[in-house]
C-alpha cells in the first residue's frame, strides 16, 4: 500500500481513540441531501398551511358575520353595502332561525332556498323560497341553526313565531 494511505489511516484511528467530548467531522454527502430534502419538505408544507384557501370563499370587507347574525332586522344606520358585504341580498334581512327537527340541518347546504313553516296543530308557512346564507352547528344539531334571507315582512313573522323551532322543506334547485 501506499505511504499516504497508511498515514491517513493512521491519524484517523488516533482520532477515534481519543475522548475528546466533541469530534467534529465535515457532514458527508448522503447527510447533506438528506437535510436539504428534510428542509424543502418543511417550507413546502410551510407554503401549503399558509395559502390554504379558506373554507368559506375571500372575505370582503364589512361588518363580521357574527353582527349579521345577532340581529333579526337590520341595524340602524346599516346601509345596503354593509347588507351585501355579508351575503344578504339587496331588500332581505338577515334572520336566525332554529329547527323543530335539527337533524335537517344535515340536508341544507347554504345556496339553497327553502319554505319556512310553524309546526303546530296546522303547519303556517312563515316564509317562501327563503335564500340559506349559513348553516350553524350541523356536527351539533342541538345547538345548530339557519341564517336565512327573508323580506322584512316576512321576518316579522319569524321572529314572532319563533317559540318551539321550526319546519322547513327544501325547494329543489
Amino acid at each position: 500500500m501506499s505511504r499516504g494511505f497508511t498515514a491517513r489511516h493512521e491519524r484517523a484511528e488516533r482520532r477515534r481513540d481519543r475522548l475528546d467530548p466533541v469530534r467534529w467531522s465535515r457532514p458527508r454527502r448522503g447527510s447533506l441531501i438528506r437535510a436539504a430534502l428534510a428542509a424543502v419538505l418543511l417550507l413546502t408544507s410551510a407554503a401549503v398551511l399558509w395559502f390554504q384557501p379558506s373554507a368559506h370563499g375571500p372575505v370582503a370587507p364589512g361588518p363580521p358575520q357574527s353582527a349579521a347574525r345577532a340581529s333579526a332586522t337590520t341595524p340602524a344606520g346599516a346601509t345596503p353595502a354593509d347588507q351585501s358585504a355579508a351575503g344578504i341580498p339587496p331588500g332581505r334581512v338577515g334572520v336566525p332561525v332554529r329547527l323543530a327537527d335539527p337533524t335537517a340541518l344535515t340536508l341544507v347546504r347554504p345556496g339553497q332556498r327553502v319554505d319556512l313553516l310553524r309546526p303546530g296543530d296546522r303547519t303556517t308557512p312563515v316564509a317562501s323560497a327563503a335564500l340559506v346564507l349559513e348553516v350553524t352547528g350541523e356536527n351539533d344539531p342541538a345547538t345548530g341553526g339557519l341564517l336565512l334571507a327573508l323580506a322584512p315582512e316576512e321576518a316579522e313573522r319569524a321572529v314572532a313565531a319563533s317559540d318551539g323551532g321550526f319546519a322547513i322543506l327544501i325547494r329543489p334547485g
